[in-house]
């Protein structure tokens, strides 16, 4: 496998990228960057969150959880350009139960009404590194999406009936994706994104607490405690450049994916032949 080739945005003229996540924080804490520098370039980005998030708190009830992550989510969103949201509402932490079937045809929806050139999610294809069911459900349906999404025999949820659509571009991220075909030099944009990111209190908290539970487990004692308000904002900081990899001395900070893109074979198909 060779040294991953360096990612810009796309050339088109149709200027739309779809993004599909599981959770309010996936899209900052994983690829915060890149559409970062997608904005700048003057892409319209939606972006599609699958479950509402009802478990990601410390110490909140479920509708209190609910009501905080999306208000953050919209803040966090909003703090980098972006403003057009499909919301599927799906129970978090659940979705190993829930219909593949079912949230492709959601996906296909929305893939036929925003009209993307571009889509970005999780990669199918890492399954080793990945422990989310969540995460692994929106990856799989979103696969198929991308394609069936250009058949007329496959119904997109709703009453309406869009007609059929296909992507051009899919890039495809991950814990750690397992065959990485791209990178994306982030450095001038990461710290747009770690401030964005920071605005994901509820679910940085509970992150946090999950580092104070793993601090219990190697002391061995239940009495210790850490300040999880001062621990908080160093934690975006820390979980985002653990998401980067040192591919070349020139690049400090870069997102990784694996790029299907089929322009070119698109237009060499589809070529008028000059008289």
């Amino acid at each position: 496998m060779g040294v991953p080739k360096r990612l810009t945005s796309p050339k088109s003229k149709n200027k739309r990228a779809l993004v599909v996540i599981a959770h309010a924080d996936d899209l900052l804490l994983f690829i915060g960057g890149t559409i970062c520098a997608l904005v700048k370039d003057g892409w319209q980005i939606a972006v599609v969150r699958a479950t509402d998030d009802r478990w990601d708190s410390y110490q909140l009830n479920e509708e209190k959880t609910i009501a905080a992550n999306k208000t953050e989510f919209n803040q966090a969103m909003n703090a980098i350009g972006l403003s057009k949201f499909y919301e599927l509402g799906l129970a978090t932490d659940q979705l190993g139960d829930y219909s593949e079937v079912e949230l492709r045809m959601q996906l296909i929806r929305v893939i036929r009404e925003f009209k993307p050139y571009l889509t970005i999610t999780f990669d199918p294809d890492s399954y080793l590194y990945e422990d989310n069911e969540d995460h692994k459900l929106v990856a799989k349906a979103m696969a198929e999406a991308n394609w069936a999404a250009g058949f007329d025999k496959h119904p997109n949820a709703g009453d309406k009936q869009y007609p059929p659509y296909l992507p051009v571009a899919k890039w495809y991220f991950g814990r750690q994706v397992a065959k990485p075909t791209h990178y994306f030099d982030v450095t001038k944009h990461l710290p747009k994104a770690i401030a964005a990111a920071q605005l994901h209190k509820t679910m940085l908290t509970n992150m946090a607490h999950q580092v104070e539970l793993k601090r219990q487990t190697i002391e061995d004692d239940s009495n210790i405690t850490i300040d999880i308000e001062q621990l908080l904002y160093k934690f975006a900081d820390k979980i985002i450049k653990s998401n980067r990899i040192d591919l070349i001395k020139s690049v400090e900070y870069a997102e990784i994916f694996r790029v299907i893109d089929d322009s070119e074979q698109i237009l060499k198909l589809t070529k008028v032949k000059e008289r």
